[in-house]
């Protein structure tokens, strides 16, 4: 029995056909053998040419081979791999989070990157990044459909391509690629944002004032005239409800102006980064009410919205609930198509109204500047459904 395994183990007939790849004979097997070298996981792998000749078996060999190279089992210089670049992409992105882009900027492209199941380095990593076309992109796109039951969103697949376009430009950038390759179309369905109208929005602020005067608590929290001012407030300056905008602002970042009358607010990482918001007339007014409510708390370093709240998150939450409450009181928590409402309706209502009331004369770049945002979102998520008025229509054919 042991003769038997030794003949078995016994090479012969070795031929060298390039590094790393190499045919030989075994034992008494009449067929030709193929060991290839695979040095990313540092081990050979062995199979049967199931040829007898040796030409036939240098063919087979060589058709094997290249074939584990298509699918990147060959050693490629770790330089040049999707892995590489995508790496460097994460250093640079954690670099400028919390500074001037927000917390969450390098997180949430981390996670397309590197999720295991299928995330971008999993499907591209050990690949040249040189080699990779539109259509292995696309590919990579119905896999992320296989992987889910309903498959996945349009905005998604759009995060998903916009993370790889940064990977593709790091690796032009270090002169590896001569071009980036294409990103498949991706088709969108734009839903216009959860919004008021004119008549919504004025209920909403009656049942405000109702449930304030009754002194009502949310989850131990009372509800006052500040969740007022807020509302007001929101609208006449185009903030995001977030930690890094409204809920950032201190006494400090405020700068109230007179010609024309308006607050200049000063925002240090906003979504976009840092920016100066101009606000309504009305703000101003707001404002003075909110320093009056608020006071002692008015100090240059103390915030303007729940200033007794040092973690921002907790008072943008209180916000948030007291907010849910009253739209549940309004019967106003679902648009007409459904939609949800969130603080977030204030500032899509307040970007709406100032296109409406503006009569179409105000500057769509220097509102969207001020907003924080880009024209291309105010024509798809603002202007897309917007009924004008008499008098806009009348603006419209002007001459």
């Amino acid at each position: 029995m042991k003769n038997k395994d030794r003949n078995k183990e016994t090479y012969s007939h070795q031929k060298t056909i390039r590094d790393g790849l190499i045919i030989f004979k075994r034992g008494k097997s009449p067929f030709w053998y193929v060991r290839i070298y695979l040095p990313i996981e540092k081990k050979h792998i062995v199979r049967s040419t199931k040829e007898t000749n040796r030409l036939d078996a240098i063919e087979v060999a060589t058709e094997v081979a290249n074939k584990m190279n298509k699918e990147n089992r060959i050693s490629v210089p770790q330089n040049i791999t999707f892995k590489h670049f995508a790496d460097i992409l994460m250093v640079e992105q954690k670099s400028v989070s919390g500074k001037t882009r927000s917390k969450s900027y390098a997180k949430d492209d981390e996670k397309i990157i590197t999720r295991k199941s299928d995330g971008l380095i999993t499907h591209f990593g050990k690949k040249p990044i040189g080699d990779i076309t539109t259509y292995h992109i696309r590919e990579y796109l119905n896999l992320l459909d296989k992987n889910r039951e309903s498959g996945l969103s349009a905005s998604s697949k759009s995060k998903h391509l916009n993370i790889l376009s940064k990977i593709f430009k790091v690796a032009y950038e270090h002169q590896v690629i001569g071009r980036i390759p294409l990103s498949p179309k991706v088709s969108k369905e734009d839903k216009p944002r959860p919004s008021f109208t004119e008549k919504e929005y004025k209920n909403f602020l009656k049942t405000t004032r109702e449930i304030v005067e009754k002194k009502v608590e949310v989850r131990g929290v009372s509800l006052t005239q500040e969740m007022y001012l807020f509302i007001v407030f929101m609208t006449d300056t185009f903030l995001r409800p977030v930690v890094s905008e409204v809920f950032s602002i201190k006494h400090r970042d405020v700068e109230v102006v007179d010609a024309p009358k308006h607050l200049r607010l000063r925002l240090k990482k906003g979504k976009t980064g840092f920016r100066y918001v101009s606000s309504m007339q009305n703000a101003v007014d707001y404002y003075k009410k909110l320093f009056e409510f608020n006071t002692p708390f008015t100090k240059e370093d103390d915030y303007i919205f729940q200033p007794t709240y040092r973690n921002r998150t907790s008072a943008m939450r209180n916000m948030q609930r007291q907010f849910n409450y009253i739209l549940d009181k309004s019967n106003l928590k679902k648009t007409n198509d459904g939609q949800m409402r969130s603080p977030y309706s204030l500032r899509h209502y307040a970007l709406q109204i100032r296109l409406l009331k503006s009569k179409g004369k105000v500057n769509i770049f220097t509102l969207a500047k001020n907003a924080g945002t880009s024209v291309n979102q105010l024509e798809r998520f603002y202007l897309k459904n917007l009924q004008l008025d008499d008098e806009t229509v009348k603006n419209l054919q002007a001459f």
